[in-house]
């Protein structure tokens, strides 16, 4: 049976499209111009104190130079930005911070490089950085589901890659997930001594029962399990990814990028674990890592996996907190939901709130979509 449309109702189609596609910012699919980034103050200006060698005016090959590697997307950012705050408030000398931010080049899932770069610039104008596209497509086949969603992001395995992004003459770098919080300097962090046979120092947790994180079927095939640790300096103890110092020279040399990936392409054919890109590290680096204070990295102030639940800092001084899990600071805040830590986190926010033009154009554009359909 065939039904008539009217004329009336025919334009009223098309508006709603057009309507829906100018709301949506000109992308129905979602790409991206359908994301608008957040809004940020521009952060008070850090300068380096006397004691300073130098005052950071040379390029990314300055040996004077502390390197801090992290991802930036649409989602972090406002964590990626109170972190970046918090890095340069603390530093005795913040002109001698160089920041290495690594960003998805996927135009379906994350905003143009160049739309990153404005937002940065604009909240830090003195900020020394670079931002590395990451292409997608080098993870992305070996990437197994996890128990939590935002774990399967490829840029969450970006870390894997910094010693084939980074220039070459960065020899060292420290690697820091988006939701952490320095209140110390984080020189201390960088002037870790790394001996000889060591790649990564991290701060280790041997009370942690490490067979939790590797399933039954790994334990018990006898061509993995213990075997897979033989030979290590010291017995495998969990580490957390969030807050690692990585000698790349090392790194490049011992080819450890290809040697996560054997892990990664053993778990798509056998499922030997169910978290993420923390128990390829694992695999690969337990029993090896040199051991950093615990104060560098509070983590799991973000719950667990699924809850997300409130928790409260482990004992002994902190010098930097880690949101590690599923609940993250802003997000608690926003939902007028926030743990007691969160509050801790909030001066660093730095996000202001939508322009009333935008919001107020919007809400027009809308009422009179609304308006014109409900006439016709």
């Amino acid at each position: 049976m065939r039904t008539d449309t009217s004329p009336a109702l025919q334009v009223g189609f098309q508006l709603f499209f057009f309507f829906f596609f100018f709301l949506s910012g000109g992308e129905i699919g979602g790409g991206e111009a359908a994301i608008a980034l957040p809004r940020f103050a521009e952060a008070p200006q850090f300068r380096n104190g006397d004691g300073c060698a130098g005052k950071g005016g040379g390029g990314v090959c300055d040996p004077e130079l502390v390197h801090i590697a992290m991802t930036l997307d649409a989602h972090y950012l406002r964590g990626s930005v109170a972190a970046v705050f918090s890095l340069l408030k603390h530093a005795s000398c913040p002109d001698s911070l160089f920041f290495h931010f690594v960003a998805s080049e996927s135009e379906s899932e994350s905003p143009a490089a160049a739309e990153l770069r404005r937002v940065v610039a604009e909240t830090f104008p003195s900020l020394r950085f670079e931002i590395y596209p990451f292409r997608e497509e080098l993870v992305a086949g070996l990437i197994s589901a996890s128990v939590r969603a935002a774990l399967e992001s490829p840029l969450n395995y970006a870390r894997n890659y910094l010693a084939d992004l980074l220039p070459p003459c960065v020899r060292r770098v420290i690697y820091l997930d988006s939701d952490v919080l320095a209140v110390d300097d984080v020189r201390r962090l960088w002037e870790t001594r790394l001996p000889a046979a060591a790649v990564v120092a991290a701060p280790e947790y041997c009370h942690a029962n490490f067979t939790r994180y590797f399933t039954a079927a790994f334990w018990d095939d006898p061509a993995l399990g213990p075997r897979a640790f033989d030979g290590r300096r010291r017995r495998p103890c969990y580490f957390n990814t969030g807050v690692m110092v990585v000698d790349l020279r090392r790194w490049r040399a011992g080819g450890y990028r290809r040697r996560i990936e054997k892990w990664m392409r053993v778990q798509k054919e056998r499922r030997i674990y169910e978290l993420g890109s923390l128990p390829p590290f694992l695999l690969v680096f337990a029993g090896e890592v040199e051991a950093v204070d615990h104060r560098w990295n509070q983590h799991g102030l973000g719950g667990d996996n699924v809850e997300g639940s409130c928790r409260p800092l482990h004992a002994g001084p902190v010098s930097l907190m880690h949101w590690s899990g599923k609940g993250k600071p802003w997000d608690r805040l926003d939902a007028g939901r926030p743990c007691p830590l969160d509050h801790l986190w909030a001066p660093y926010d730095l996000l202001l709130p939508p322009s009333p033009s935008s919001s107020s154009s919007s809400s027009s554009s809308s009422s009179a979509m609304a308006s014109l359909l409900l006439s016709l």
